[in-house]
């Protein structure tokens, strides 16, 4: 067998969080998002336990949550990965790809109808999103890319000059992530 010329990752094959609350994680991703339930495997690891399971998030990739139980954890550990460490809640989310507008107005009337709490929703330019938290204080957007020759145009030289070469005090106002953007769709 030779090797692949690249190693470019062909995608996620899960991400994995900690959880306070399986029945609340659960209830959340299965009940309320739709996610199948497809893996738990549970460990004993001397006097405690983990437990760690996994949503199917679509295209043979996963959503994964850790429940720890006196296996070296500190008491008061906290899960709320962006607001734990003091920065707004949305800066660490998951973005989930919900393909086109009808499968989004399809999953924003789900939401309503589960009365999962939306926080908003923007469009910004290139992709459609909507947000809510999950019971671990993660930031949750489903979004889809309705001008992907929008979101592609920019040169990978040129998008090195704008992470690198712009001063801070040349950005642009309204390029600026701000949460004001986001319109408001209320408690549901």
């Amino acid at each position: 067998m030779t090797a692949p010329a690249t190693t470019f990752p062909n995608g996620i094959h899960h991400l994995a969080f900690a959880t306070r609350s399986s029945k609340a994680t659960y209830e959340f991703y299965h009940e309320k998002l739709g996610m199948p339930l497809v893996r738990t495997e549970n460990h004993r690891h001397k006097k405690g336990y983990f437990r760690h399971y996994f949503f199917d998030m679509g295209r043979d990739q996963h959503i994964a949550f850790f429940e720890l139980q006196n296996i070296g954890e500190r008491e008061d550990y906290r899960v709320d990965i962006s607001t734990g460490l003091g920065m707004p809640v949305w800066i660490n989310h998951i973005a989930f790809d919900i393909g086109d507008e009808a499968h989004y107005d399809a999953m924003k009337q789900r939401l309503i109808d589960k009365k999962v709490t939306l926080l908003g929703e923007t469009d910004h330019g290139w992709c459609k999103s909507l947000y809510m938290v999950d019971p671990n204080m993660i930031m949750v957007e489903f979004t889809y890319t309705h001008d992907m020759p929008k979101f592609l145009d920019q040169t990978p030289e040129e998008a090195y000059r704008l992470l690198f070469e712009v001063p801070a005090d040349q950005i642009e106002e309204d390029t600026r992530k701000d949460t004001r953007q986001v319109k408001k769709v209320g408690s549901v």
